[in-house]
């Protein structure tokens, strides 16, 4: 067969090039709305994170907003009703649940607000029932809720009272094993259904 010059090589490259690409660009097309519908077909994960409303619970619910969860915020410190609270002040006046399921939603996921006293194991469980029966689903558990009393915590432990053992271990460690028993049934659904495992993620 009689080889073809350099430029004329080029030419019929380019051709082949321009006739194949309208194609190339349909398949791109087809893929990526493919990619596009697969990803809105896929159900929205759920997590719940105790001690929303501040610190690294507060850190740790916005940031899976960014990833695209819904984000249940529970912890005690709400807009209807203050509650209880011996956290030190800070600089940030709205350390509240509604204001961190508010960061969550404007960080690209949906943020759900949810005021508890995790110091009280039934309130515990009706927050986990209501979470499984309104979302479907329970994919990721974040304990990170935590108390200090007001006044200890500032000098010697053997100077402290036993109040404040009760008190910190109360929250910090009882109710994170109270929080992790009353999800874990709805998880072990989650995940049979999803043929995964959701992750517990106790945070000290």
């Amino acid at each position: 067969p009689k080889s073809l010059s350099p430029e004329s090589a080029k030419r019929s490259s380019m051709r082949w090039s321009m006739r194949w690409k309208p194609c190339t660009d349909r398949l791109a097309l087809a893929l990526l709305f493919a990619n596009a519908g697969a990803a809105l077909l896929q159900p929205q994960r759920v997590a719940v994170v105790t001690g929303a409303s501040r610190g690294i619970g507060k850190g740790i619910a916005v940031e899976l907003g960014r990833e695209g969860y819904a984000v249940v915020c529970v912890g005690r410190s709400s807009r209807t009703d203050a509650g209880p609270t011996t956290e030190r002040p800070t600089a940030e006046a709205d350390l509240t649940v509604e204001a961190t399921a508010e960061a969550v939603t404007a960080a690209g996921g949906r943020g759900r607000a949810l005021p508890c006293d995790l110091g009280q194991d039934g309130a515990v469980d009706a927050i986990m029932d209501e979470v499984a029966q309104s979302e479907g689903r329970l994919d990721v558990l974040v304990s990170s809720a935590y108390t200090t009393p007001p006044g200890w915590l500032r000098g010697p432990f053997w100077e402290q009272p036993m109040a404040m053992w009760d008190s910190c271990n109360g929250v910090g460690l009882r109710g994170a094993y109270a929080t992790c028993r009353a999800a874990a049934p709805h998880m072990i659904r989650t995940a049979a259904a999803a043929g995964g495992g959701p992750p517990l993620c106790p945070v000290s």
